[in-house]
């Protein structure tokens, strides 16, 4: 895939199996891993890397700790298994470069590749459009977004997207990694808007519930207009829509999930999670709706 691949970001090392009791979504998603194994392939916690197995690959968060095997081993999960058709004790690939910044669009849906995608004018501190799961990882988010951004321009908004495929299918299972453990560090191009907080921040997604949900640390109040403006969009149409309660799997309300952290105290962000029916037949009716409100916002705070 990549051209170049420097040694010392590549290691080989034996995967074991570890039970969890954890009950959290993403346990899959993540790797065990020594600290001194971490220090040795020059990663940081939580920073993602690529786990391959003869030709498979998925993508993983690194989570240290003492006792996550030896230097030389790493740990996943059974579900974490199955990501990459491994088995305790086989030997895997770890690749701390996530994205190949070389490859077209075209070009990474038929390797079945990864990418990163930014429009940005690197000044503005208004609105932030995501979707860190586009591609065929969540289809249609990252058009919904790009639909967004094309309607408000550069001036006022920045887009920031994910894509990715897998050739034999299930790229949510190759390439999925959840909001709250997205490491800038592992994205360029999201690294580039670290420093930067924004007013408000809005990220399609989708999941496998029955509604739309209106989630994210943002004020009730904006919550409720994008309601509004999406319930408008769908009226008819049989698909409910409705702001996800406290606590709720799919609220979006912790302040590590990136639409919050990429606002202002952490308090502005608008977490979009859409059924497969709602994005595929109406999700350009959602991604208008949702402009209008944004084009409000910002028409308010530049007294337009």
């Amino acid at each position: 895939m990549f051209e170049e691949r420097p040694s010392q970001q590549i290691s080989i090392v034996r995967l074991e199996v570890r039970r969890s009791r954890s009950t959290s979504a993403n346990v899959a998603e993540h790797v065990g891993i020594h600290p001194r194994l971490l220090a040795g392939i020059g990663a940081e916690p939580r920073q993602q890397v690529r786990v391959s197995r003869e030709g498979t690959t998925a993508l993983f968060t690194l989570v240290p700790g003492n006792g996550a095997g030896g230097i030389d081993t790493v740990q996943v999960t059974d579900g974490g298994c199955r990501r990459i058709g491994a088995e305790s004790g086989h030997a895997v690939v770890l690749d701390l470069r996530c994205i190949d910044p070389t490859m077209s669009e075209a070009e990474a849906e038929v390797e079945g590749e990864f990418i990163e995608r930014l429009e940005d004018d690197g000044r503005h501190h208004r609105l932030a459009v995501l979707a860190p799961h586009g591609g065929a990882i969540e289809s249609h988010t990252d058009r919904q977004a790009e639909q967004v951004y094309a309607s408000l321009g550069s001036r006022d908004s920045t887009l920031w997207t994910c894509k990715g495929w897998r050739p034999v299918g299930n790229a949510y299972r190759a390439w999925h990694i959840s909001s709250g453990d997205l490491s800038v560090r592992s994205f360029p191009l999201l690294r580039s808007l670290a420093a930067r907080r924004f007013r408000w921040a809005v990220s399609f997604h989708g999941y496998r519930g029955d509604d739309v949900l209106i989630g994210g640390r943002a004020p009730a109040r904006l919550k409720s207009e994008v309601l509004d403006a999406v319930a408008t969009a769908l009226d008819g149409t049989g698909i409910r829509v409705r702001v996800a309660d406290p606590g709720e799997r799919y609220s979006g309300e912790s302040a590590s999930n990136l639409v919050n952290r990429l606002t202002v105290g952490a308090a502005g962000g608008i977490q979009i999670e859409q059924p497969r029916s709602a994005r595929t037949l109406y999700g350009q009716a959602i991604a208008a709706a949702v402009g209008e409100v944004c084009e409000s916002w910002i028409a308010a705070d530049s007294g337009r």
